[in-house]
C-alpha cells in the first residue's frame, strides 16, 4: 500500500468529497490506519463547532475518524470563494502552505495511508505564491482527478492533465461522476474519449444520486464502481 493519493478535480461541485468519502470507506475496511485531509475549505456557514467545513464532516464521517480538526483541516474561511480570495476579503491571513505541509507530514507519519482533498480545481490560488497544484506538488503525492461527463468537461479535464504534467505529478486516473441515468451520445462517449485522447485510465463511472445520502451503503456502491488499488 503506497502512502496517500491527492483527490482534485476538473472544477468546484463535481463530487471530490463523494469520490474521497467512498475510497476511504472502502481501503478503511482492510486497514484501521486510514487518515482523509481536507487542507483548505471555504463556505457559506460554519457546519458545527467539531467540523467548520461540512466536507471535512463528511470525509470523517466515512472512516468514524476523531482526529484533531486542526490538522485536518488548517485553513477554512467563511467564505465561498478560493481560499486566497476569501482571506483577502475578510481581511483575515492567507493559508500557509509551509504551516499546511507540516500539518499534512504529521498525519501522513501517524497513519498508513492518506487521502487528501483539493479545494475546486488545480489552479485555485491558496495564497499569492501558490496554487493548489503546487500543493500537491509539495505533497509527493499521486493524483485521481474526478470529472462529470457534462459539456465542457473535455477542455477542462486536459487543461488539468496538462497542468499537473508540467508539474511532474503522477495521475492515477480519471473517474468520471454524476453520469445521468439516461446519457446522451456525447456523455456516454465523453469517458472514452478522453481515456483515448490522454493515455490516462478512466478508474470509474459514477452515476448521478438524485437523492444522495452519505452512508455506509452510498460509499459501498461507489467504490464498488472505481477501479483503484493502493
Amino acid at each position: 500500500m503506497s502512502n496517500g493519493v491527492f483527490v482534485t478535480a476538473t472544477d468546484t461541485g463535481v463530487g471530490k468529497t463523494l469520490i474521497s468519502a467512498s475510497l476511504a470507506w472502502k481501503l478503511s475496511q482492510h486497514d484501521d490506519k486510514i487518515c482523509v485531509m481536507k487542507p483548505f475549505a471555504t463556505s457559506d456557514k460554519v457546519f458545527s463547532k467539531k467540523f467548520y467545513s461540512k466536507d471535512l464532516y463528511l470525509l470523517s464521517k466515512s472512516i468514524n475518524l476523531t482526529e484533531d480538526q486542526s490538522y485536518l483541516n488548517p485553513y477554512f474561511y467563511k467564505l465561498p470563494a478560493s481560499p486566497y480570495m476569501a482571506s483577502k476579503i475578510l481581511k483575515a491571513k492567507p493559508p500557509s502552505v509551509t504551516e499546511a505541509l507540516k500539518k499534512f507530514s504529521y498525519l501522513k507519519r501517524k497513519y498508513n495511508f492518506i487521502i487528501v482533498e483539493g479545494i475546486g480545481g488545480v489552479m485555485v490560488p491558496i495564497n499569492q505564491k501558490y496554487n493548489i497544484v503546487d500543493f500537491i506538488k509539495l505533497t509527493r503525492l499521486s493524483i485521481i482527478i474526478v470529472a462529470t461527463p457534462m459539456i465542457g468537461t473535455i477542455n477542462h479535464t486536459l487543461l488539468t492533465i496538462q497542468k499537473c504534467k508540467e508539474h511532474n505529478i503522477p495521475i492515477k486516473g480519471i473517474i468520471f461522476n454524476k453520469m445521468p441515468e439516461k446519457p446522451n451520445i456525447v456523455m456516454r462517449s465523453t469517458p472514452s474519449f478522453i481515456e483515448q485522447l490522454t493515455k490516462i485510465p478512466v478508474l470509474g463511472i459514477i452515476p448521478h444520486y438524485k437523492y444522495l445520502r452519505f452512508t455506509a451503503n452510498t460509499f459501498k456502491n461507489i467504490s464498488d464502481k472505481i477501479k483503484y488499488t493502493t
